[in-house]
């Protein structure tokens, strides 16, 4: 394939990926935030950062929960909301302290976020924009931030380059991402994959080590093997009002896990992992 065939495909990829991401945060804009900011994170905290196991809303609270944890305080730091969406958790970031940027390729949902932002008083900036094609400025974030967007934007070349670019010399990227190295995980993924158009890239551990391939440092803290059986489970209406119910059978499975992935050799069939980078 010649070079002016490989860009008109990735442009087609480009145009189809925010095509659907364009109607599906349209069609999601009128409920994504409740009024006040104080309900937005207690929402937030149900939705994205309470294990599942615990009562959480979602099945990657777990890892969302711990790389947050581990990203600690951010109060004063400039953060990059990458891939943001709705901007939902780099407004959370900011609501901890941060000074929040944030970009997604999707002009609707940066349209939405702004007017959250505004809505909650925040002094959060979010603009639509390509992650090959970032405007910011060289060095100008401490740290990088993203919940399940990486393996939208591994195959667009220069993307990895330009994350590099605009992080501060030791600056941080912290990701948190599903994984396609388990065959068995893979196989059950068939049947639940959305619309190819949504832009999804099969991640691999090696698929990202080539994505980071400028950082100084590439960490990959991979979680979960049996545990990942959890997106078999129905998942609860989202009700502000509902309370949280622990689930004690996947607690139980969840900490077999734990036991099983002391063998390190295991832990390369695990289905989610958080991504360190820096720079």
């Amino acid at each position: 394939m010649s070079s002016e065939q490989e860009d008109e495909l990735q442009r087609r990829t480009l145009e189809a990926e925010r095509d659907w991401h364009d109607k599906l945060y349209a069609a999601n804009a009128a409920t994504a935030f409740p009024e006040s900011a104080e309900d937005f994170r207690r929402l937030y905290l149900k939705q994205h950062l309470t294990p599942f196991c615990d009562g959480g809303w979602n099945w990657w609270g777990d890892v969302q929960h711990e790389m947050l944890h581990r990203v600690g305080d951010v109060r004063g730091k400039r953060v990059l909301d990458y891939g943001c969406g709705f901007g939902m958790l780099g407004m959370y970031l900011g609501l901890c302290g941060a000074e929040v940027w944030g970009f997604d390729l999707s002009q609707s949902a940066i349209v939405t976020a702004n007017r959250a932002a505004v809505r909650y008083g925040l002094p959060a900036q979010f603009a639509p924009m390509d992650a090959a094609e970032l405007n910011y400025p060289d060095g100008f974030f401490d740290l990088a931030v993203g919940f399940g967007v990486l393996h939208h934007v591994v195959k667009y070349p220069q993307s990895g380059r330009q994350l590099y670019r605009v992080l501060k010399p030791g600056g941080m990227g912290v990701f948190q991402e599903t994984l396609w190295d388990n065959p068995f995980i893979n196989f059950a993924r068939r049947f639940t994959t959305v619309d190819s158009d949504a832009g999804d890239a099969l991640l691999t551990d090696r698929v990202i080590r080539s994505f980071a391939a400028d950082f100084r440092e590439v960490k990959l803290e991979k979680r979960h093997l049996l545990y990942m059986l959890k997106r078999l489970a129905a998942l609860p209406p989202h009700n502000p009002a509902a309370p949280i119910k622990p689930r004690p059978f996947w607690r139980a499975v969840k900490s077999v896990d734990r036991q099983l992935l002391r063998l390190r050799p295991l832990r390369r069939y695990c289905g989610e992992v958080i991504v360190f980078l820096q720079k």
